[in-house]
């Protein structure tokens, strides 16, 4: 079944599929895990097989969405039994809007293009990288127009 999106700005509709739905869930939860690593690592301390089994399907040539997010939901669940509410799908607190939809100087898009990015506003002084990119390549900064 699809879902039904309304796009204000035109007052139009469009038909959204539930593969395009799941894939930005899952675009969103990677970029989330990639930005926080460490923390979740810290977070999960020695129970840390769900984000080993994220880090090693990501590391693979594009294979089944649907095990990446079989995976996803594992860590997910297993965040939240560590104790953090959101898990790494998040809560109301986080924007499933790509890096770059609202209005930002700076963005840094997933060089994998897997996940979707961040924008200038959650980076600190350091470049961000990928943590699932071989030896943790920086995310491609770009300035919008």
């Amino acid at each position: 079944m699809a879902a039904w999106w309304i796009n204000k700005e035109q007052g139009a509709g469009f038909m959204t599929s539930q593969a395009e739905v799941v894939g930005l869930r899952t675009a969103k939860a990677l970029s989330y895990v990639c930005g926080h690593r460490d923390e979740l690592a810290a977070l999960l301390d020695e129970d840390d097989a769900p984000l080993r089994a994220v880090e090693a399907a990501v590391g693979r040539p594009p294979a089944d969405d649907v095990s990446l997010t079989a995976l996803l939901d594992a860590l997910h669940a297993a965040v939240r039994r560590a104790g953090d509410p959101s898990g790494v799908y998040g809560g109301t607190g986080r924007s499933a809007m790509p890096a770059g939809v609202a209005d930002l100087d700076v963005v840094y898009r997933c060089p994998l293009q897997l996940c979707i990015g961040r924008s200038g506003h959650e980076v600190d002084d350091d470049v961000p990288r990928c943590q699932f990119a071989p030896a943790e390549t920086a995310l491609i900064r770009e300035r919008l127009p």
